[in-house]
Order: C-alpha cells, then structure tokens, then sequence
C-alpha cells in the first residue's frame, strides 16, 4: 500500500503488519484515525490536558521505536486504548506516591457535546445535562465500561482487556450501570443516551 487513502480500506491487521515492517504511511495513518478518540477517552481517566497529551505522545514513540518487538493485533484501537489506559494510570499512581493512597481509585468524567441540529430531535440540552449529572453519579468503573460499549462500539472481551477485569465482570458493570440508570432516568432518556455522541474536548 503506497497511500493513506489505501488504508481506508484495510484491516487492522494489514495496517499493524505494515507498521511494524516500518511502513511509515501505516504509521501516520494510525495517528490520523485514532490519535482524537484516544484523546477523548485519555481525557476523561486523567482529567488533565498536559497529561493527557503526554500520554498519548509517549504512546506513539514507544510503539515507533519497538515496533521490531510488539506482536500482533487485529484491533489497533483495542491495543492502543489498553496501552494508553495503562500509561495513565501509572502516571496518576505516580503523581500520589507520596500520599497515604498512592492506588487511588480513577474517575472517569463524562460529557456530551451538544449540536443542536442534531441533538434537538433526541434530547434538549436541558434534559441531556440533567442525563449526564445522572450519568456521572455511576460508580467511576460503570462509567468506564458503558463509554468503552456504546460510544467506542468495543466488545465486552476488549472492554475486559482494556480495564484488566475478566469478560464476565464487564458484563456485570455494564449490566448494572444501566439497572441503576433505569431506576432514575426515563425510559425514552436512556434511549437517547445511548446515542448520544461524547465531546471531545480540545
């Protein structure tokens, strides 16, 4: 392959066995396609722009110089948001070495990006926020896992990768997180949360 626009076409593990044979090309279009979401969902561990940032840099140049000794993947989002997810959490671990708790407990923050054009035939803004304070009273783990399965579309097997539990205890947060959202939030909200497209934030 010998463009960007070829790889548009491609499978994930066309694109990462090209990567690792040093195919620059396969490499920027990684970035291009993945770099924002991953962003988007960096942001919403760290809660930190300059961390966020960091860890998405020192992300790319890690895989860049040891391409010759990663494996293989047929998911380059699943294993980018893994290593991303990992990365920081050490940092934030790190940044509390000091503290009674260095293993605090992460957050995860959740906002949506309203369009009007769009958001108006689902939901006000009003009822969307008053969804959201809902949303965000979830347990930091609930709302990891409802993000990661319908707004990243991940399976539960990559939810379970990516957050370091078992595939049968993803199934049980997310399970939950909507039993707890359907005690507090209308039926027809639920619907629309579901749908609802994320910010991703600047």
């Amino acid at each position: 392959m010998d463009s960007l626009l070829n790889y548009q076409q491609a499978t994930d593990a066309q694109i990462w066995d090209d990567f690792l044979l040093g195919n620059k090309l396969a490499y920027s279009f990684m970035y291009e396609k993945y770099a924002r979401a991953l962003y988007n969902y960096g942001y919403k561990i760290a809660q930190n722009r300059q961390l966020t940032e960091d860890c998405l840099q020192d992300l790319f140049l890690a895989i860049l110089e040891t391409r010759e000794r990663l494996g293989h993947t047929d998911s380059i989002k699943f294993y980018l948001m893994r290593s991303l997810r990992r990365d920081i959490v050490r940092k934030l671990n790190s940044q509390h070495r000091f503290l009674d708790e260095p293993n605090h407990e992460i957050d995860f923050k959740i906002e949506f990006y309203y369009e009007p054009t769009w958001l108006d035939s689902q939901i006000s803004k009003e009822r969307s926020e008053a969804v959201l304070h809902e949303l965000n009273q979830l347990p930091a783990r609930q709302k990891e896992a409802l993000f990661l399965k319908f707004f990243d579309n991940l399976s539960y097997d990559e939810i379970a990768g990516i957050m370091g539990i078992e595939t049968t205890s993803a199934y049980k947060v997310i399970y939950k997180a909507i039993a707890s959202l359907q005690k507090r939030i209308p039926a027809d909200l639920l619907t629309a949360l579901l749908v609802v497209s994320l910010r991703e934030l600047p």
